[in-house]
């Protein structure tokens, strides 16, 4: 059964979650090692490690923002991916909120972008439409195309530039 375990002390971080932070994301699509630490202290950010028979096998970070949670990071480790594990991991998540869930996917434009969204559409995740960039996470690094999906239903039209600017305040200290 799968274990969410809430990360809260940057002491008690397990090891192997430095490693597949850094080698699931990009560097331009993740934050400093020093950067994540310090979210932990903020009551809106959500870290929460993974775990199967007491072995780590990925983690899931979650914003409680006021109108919806955001999923910004989600990681299975290689070995465990394909073995239903990410999917009850989310299903958990998404159990646990009850506001819409909204979250960033690249543009489909690879094989591994395009089974992400697959993965996500098989959880009711809706692709919506609208032009949507991450912003750069701190000096140095670039701002990246993605889109944005949502949960348990599309976005209206109307509430797509709200919510993109709401998470670019919020998640990433960005304002347009």
């Amino acid at each position: 059964m799968i274990q969410l375990v809430s990360v809260t002390n940057p002491d008690k971080l397990n090891f192997e979650f430095k490693q597949i932070y850094e080698s699931s994301f990009p560097e331009d699509e993740r934050r400093e090692w020093s950067q994540l630490l310090d979210l932990l202290h903020n009551k809106q950010f959500n870290l929460y490690e993974i775990y199967i028979q007491e072995k780590f096998i990925g983690f899931i970070s979650v914003w409680d923002l006021m109108e919806f949670s955001f999923i910004e990071h989600f990681a299975i480790t290689d070995t465990e991916q394909g073995k239903g594990y990410g999917t009850q991991a989310l299903n958990r998540v998404l159990l646990m909120s009850s506001r819409p869930v909204i979250l960033e996917v690249e543009e489909p434009f690879t094989e591994k972008a395009r089974k992400r969204i697959s993965f996500y559409e098989r959880l009711n995740f809706s692709l919506n439409t609208g032009s949507y960039f991450q912003p750069p996470y701190s000096i140095g690094k670039s701002s990246v195309k993605m889109q944005l999906m949502s949960y348990p239903k599309k976005m209206e039209t109307s509430d797509f530039e709200k919510i993109k600017a709401h998470i670019h305040d919020s998640v990433y200290g960005y304002r347009s």
